[in-house]
């Protein structure tokens, strides 16, 4: 054949061949991780403080999360593995200390644009993500899931095991998600390691809930029902028991910088009370944000925590972003149930990277 006509046509023919053969793309992986450090001192003992001065790692972790394309039309495998390691005090024997590290949110999936998101795992599931995705202050005392007490139960804290999760496109701003964990016959691990929760054995835990977000507003609705195996609220008073919670949060952006948002739960029929958080959040210039929070745990005789007397806690904090993602941090809050009060003021720095 002669070469002038050669190179176009081999040009051709290969350019025909990368376009009838599925192009794989290359792995979009992420490292990421924090050091999430404060300076705590409370004048008194209170959930999940210690009193006096406290130097404390508030969830500092490290992660792989990616996606890669797949063979199927449309559709990326996805992953993400974290951990959490201690970031003060003695680093050393396992034997004596055996939480120097252990694994958060551990998945993989798939998601495909036009049908949505499928993930098995140990997951953050809708029900939590409804309310981190309104406070600020998650990882720090402020927060309102403080050991279920502030304003939030346990149900929005750490993740649920042996987990399944579907979670639908958006559609006119809406999105729905529904998640199952369940453990075989012979298990008797725990669904969930938080709290009240961790005590819960074998069994099954489902949910479900929808989600709304267009121009600045942001409404969710969530449903949670347990079902382990040993029920430990069954005989125990200050333990959770088998049944449902339900969870409805709401927040607003204002064009001026000012966020407002709103958290309301019912978890009176797994023995955790009725949750109520509100918070308001402002933007200084460019780089500052100021919160004011107010958070209740009511009593009942539904309610592990207290049969008699509600917890109230008060927050006050601000933020200093440093990078995009890390921040300079300062806050006080005042938890009060019966004649137990518990001031605590922080300072820290959350560095995060890979984010």
């Amino acid at each position: 054949m002669n070469s002038k006509f050669t190179y176009p046509f081999l040009v051709a023919a290969m350019s025909s061949a990368l376009c009838s053969t599925p192009v794989m793309a290359e792995d979009v992986m992420k490292f990421y991780g924090q050091a999430n450090i404060s300076l705590d001192n409370s004048d008194a003992k209170g959930p999940g403080r210690t009193e006096g001065t406290e130097l404390k790692s508030n969830a500092s972790r490290f992660g792989l999360k990616g996606s890669l394309d797949t063979t199927l039309a449309n559709t990326s495998l996805i992953y993400q593995l974290e951990a959490e390691y201690k970031t003060v005090g003695e680093n050393g024997d396992a034997a004596t200390d055996p939480n120097q590290i252990y694994v958060r949110e551990a998945y993989t999936g798939l998601n495909n644009k036009q049908f949505g998101k499928f993930r098995m795992g140990r997951l953050t599931t809708g029900y939590k993500s409804s309310y981190t995705k309104i406070d600020p202050w998650t990882d720090h005392v402020l927060q309102a899931r403080q050991s279920g007490q502030q304003g939030a139960s346990n149900l929005n804290s750490n993740y649920f095991n042996y987990a399944v999760e579907y979670v639908t496109p958006k559609f006119n701003g809406i999105q729905l998600n529904a998640h199952y964990s369940f453990l075989s016959d012979a298990n008797t691990s725990a669904l969930h390691n938080s709290g009240k929760l961790a005590a819960m054995e074998g069994g099954s835990a489902s949910g479900f809930g929808v989600k709304y977000s267009k121009d600045g507003l942001r409404l969710t609705a969530d449903y949670m029902n347990l079902e382990s195996d040993n029920n430990p609220g069954a005989t125990s008073a200050t333990a959770a028991r088998n049944g449902s919670s339900m969870q409805f949060t709401v927040q607003y952006k204002l064009g001026s910088g000012t966020t407002l948002a709103g958290l309301y739960e019912d978890a009176t029929d797994i023995n955790l009370g009725e949750n109520i958080f509100a918070i308001v959040s402002q933007k200084i210039g460019k780089n500052g944000l100021l919160t004011a929070s107010y958070g209740v745990n009511k009593a009942s005789s539904d309610n592990a925590y207290s049969q008699t007397e509600d917890a109230s806690t008060i927050g006050l904090g601000g933020k200093y972003m440093l990078t995009k993602k890390s921040a300079f941090v300062l806050g006080w809050s005042r938890y009060e149930r019966g004649v137990e009060e518990v001031s605590t003021f922080t300072v820290g720095i959350d560095a995060k990277f890979g984010y």
